[in-house]
């Protein structure tokens, strides 16, 4: 494993949610935990609670992505993220369309479903009455799943995006496993 896959592959994001009750974890990418403070799960109602993913999904997200910058910039690559500073007329194209790009993601159940306007703007939704009826583990699973749920389709529509702007970098059977992978 190259240097930078094996720093990506081991670099870890932790951010809390705005009002303090809520830390969640992203490991190489992925959701890896979502825990609340005692008492604070019970607290909630289901618009505040989703308020405080959403704010906290746009932490995560922008704490991954300076991190990431962080380990390029130490071995000396450069990932221009504005289009301001692409390198060229398809990289600037690239990365206006990457800024628009949209997914979606829910837990198995549907109670808990993420949606995201060019990775920047989240919004989370949870089903009226999702409170009452998971237990703090359970919402926990259902929540974690929607959030693996979305990076997995982002990342998809990023494959084709880049695909699309740069040619078939893939064979056939390669973008196969990617769609299947992006279904789930």
């Amino acid at each position: 494993m190259g240097r930078v896959a094996e720093r990506l592959s081991t670099l870890t994001v932790t951010c809390t949610s705005p009002d303090g009750n809520i830390t969640a974890e992203l490991r190489a990418g992925e959701p890896r935990q979502l825990s609340f403070r005692p008492a604070a799960y019970e607290s909630y109602t289901e618009s505040a609670l989703a308020h405080q993913l959403s704010r906290l999904g746009e932490l995560l997200y922008v704490g991954h992505e300076r991190a990431v910058r962080r380990v390029m910039d130490d071995v000396g690559l450069h990932r221009p993220t504005d289009p301001a500073e692409a390198r060229d007329e398809t990289q600037r194209r690239f990365l206006q369309e990457l800024r628009k790009i949209s997914a979606t993601g829910k837990g198995p159940q549907g109670l808990v479903r993420f949606e995201v306007a060019g990775m920047a703007s989240w919004h989370c939704e949870i089903t009226t009455g999702t409170l009452h009826q998971l237990t703090e583990p359970e919402f926990v699973a259902e929540a974690t799943a929607a959030g693996r749920e979305l990076l997995r389709a982002s990342r998809y529509e990023k494959a084709l995006l880049k695909n699309e702007f740069y040619g078939a970098r893939h064979a056939p059977p390669v973008k196969e496993r990617i769609r299947r992978r992006a279904a789930g």
